[in-house]
């Protein structure tokens, strides 16, 4: 029906709908995209506005704090604030457009790993999967992938018994960052159906609630406006942060059981240069066959990672583990990581890598109020506390070790790992992805939401995106999250009928 600036509203005024979805990013994008022509009348409230503001992404900062055993805690205040777009597309303004699917092992409850195990499994995910993937018009990822008999796509000959697996990634055009005409109209077009209604500038405040039902929310404008909006239905859909601070600056709402914030969970690199002086992380590769299926020669094209399944997992008791290779150009021939590698023989090859592994669930890493500090709006700003324990940095080195042994077991090469691990949270960089905050689980005692997204406090208000994630993988979150968002669609559909 049309994007409308919440500022141009007269004062107090009231929004109503069948169902409001606060935040108009891709999750929210994704989820009306599904109800778009549909019989209910939707809005999604915007805080931020078609193109990014600084005054908005204000509204973001906060403080935070890196911890992890044997290493010295890393201050993190920028990180709320550079980690999130706050405009309509959200951080698919600047995302990458990777996608990839979680692994069945991500899904799987793994008694090494305390609070992993979804409610749902890949399998009944998979339909769900290859809808977000037609949304973002990228191949689908089959549970099984496919051998290819282009020999450039020729995978590592790993034993599958030890564990480690080619891992694809696709690309989509729908970023700001890479394709900006398709993606405007990506995230504007939808709102040309007669059902739709997005609202800029509108920032909710507070989320009211009356017994087991949300009434109604509070609505702000940075020029000094208010509204409130009203609707049968709500899906909170601002992020993995940004979902926290509202759920806990509206009385606590969703926190019964002390839920909300914790178990935040995020993904950071592991990466070290080498040179003639130090070693670096590096795998030398035996063969001379291209390595176009991991190291594609240029960017943004299709690329695999070398991934850890369940298997392999179980045997190491390790979480998720990927190293995504890369070209080096012109390594230094005299480099100590290529003498200790030791492994280019005839016409070998050296390639750079990052490793990622997943970081476990921990209710002590968490999203917290700071009540002392607001922002513009009177909304208190965030404090947020990443925490890793012992357990993560050892599956990482396990994880290295046993991809190692599994390269020189198989002949294919050798892995450089020079990170002592009491420089590992200094040498990480993180990524754009906050994650397990509002985790899914079928006991309230154990989750925010149950498995269809609905907070387990309230009958009409669901939860979308990352934050509903009981464990992080290591896949980028968006393709996961616009599949729940679609799964959650139906479930909003079949209640409707």
């Amino acid at each position: 029906m049309a994007i409308i600036d919440a500022r141009t509203l007269p004062d107090a005024s009231q929004i109503e709908a069948d169902l409001l979805i606060i935040g108009g990013g891709l999750a929210g994008i994704a989820l009306t995209k599904e109800l778009a022509g549909g019989p209910l009348k939707v809005v999604i409230l915007e805080s931020g506005g078609l193109e990014i503001d600084m005054e908005n992404q204000a509204l973001y900062a906060g403080s935070g704090v890196q911890t992890a055993p044997d290493n010295p805690d890393r201050p993190f205040d920028e990180y709320p604030i550079q980690s999130r777009v706050r405009a309509l597309g959200g951080s698919g303004m600047v995302w990458g457009g990777k996608c990839a699917p979680l692994d069945p092992a991500d899904f799987a409850e793994r008694n090494w790993i305390p609070h992993s195990g979804w409610p749902v499994t890949r399998a009944q995910m998979q339909s769900y999967y290859d809808r977000a993937c037609d949304l973002l018009e990228i191949p689908r990822f089959p549970m099984q992938r496919p051998a290819s008999t282009q020999a450039n796509l020729q995978p590592l000959a790993l034993d599958p018994a030890d564990g480690f697996f080619p891992a694809p990634r696709e690309f989509s055009k729908f970023t700001g960052g890479r394709d900006k005409a398709a993606f405007d109209a990506f995230r504007t077009k939808f709102a040309e159906a007669p059902n739709i209604t997005v609202y800029l500038h509108a920032n909710v405040l507070k989320i009211r609630r009356e017994g087991d039902q949300i009434r109604g929310l509070d609505v702000a404008c940075l020029d000094g406006k208010r509204h409130t909006a009203r609707a049968k239905r709500y899906v909170l859909a601002t992020g993995g942060i940004e979902n926290v601070r509202l759920l806990l600056a509206s009385e606590g709402l969703g926190n019964k059981n002390d839920l909300v914030g914790r178990f935040f969970q995020g993904h950071v690199t592991y990466s070290n240069d080498g040179d003639a002086g130090n070693e670096g992380t590096a795998l030398a590769i035996s063969r001379a066959a291209p390595m176009d299926l991991y190291a594609p020669g240029k960017g943004l094209t299709p690329h695999c990672v070398i991934g850890s399944g369940l298997p392999g997992q179980t045997r190491m008791k390790t979480g998720n583990f990927t190293a995504t290779l890369f070209r080096v150009d012109a390594p230094d021939p005299d480099s100590k990581t290529i003498a200790k590698a030791n492994a280019r023989q005839g016409d070998g090859q050296l390639l750079g890598y990052f490793a990622m592994t997943e970081h476990f669930p921990n209710p002590d890493s968490r999203v917290t109020l700071d009540p002392e500090h607001k922002d513009a709006l009177g909304m208190p700003r965030v404090r947020l506390t990443w925490t890793y324990g012992e357990k993560d940095y050892a599956g990482l080195e396990r994880s290295v070790v046993g991809l190692s042994d599994a390269l020189g077991a198989s002949g294919e090469g050798r892995m450089c790992w020079a990170i002592p691990r009491d420089k590992l949270l200094a040498i990480s960089s993180a990524s754009r992805h906050h994650m397990g905050t509002t985790r899914m689980h079928a006991d309230p005692k154990k989750g925010v939401v149950d498995a269809d997204l609905r907070l387990h406090e309230v009958r009409n208000f669901y939860v979308a995106g990352s934050s509903v994630f009981p464990t992080s993988g290591i896949a980028n979150p968006t393709l996961t999250i616009l599949a729940l968002c679609m799964r959650l669609a139906d479930h909003l559909k079949s209640e409707t009928a």
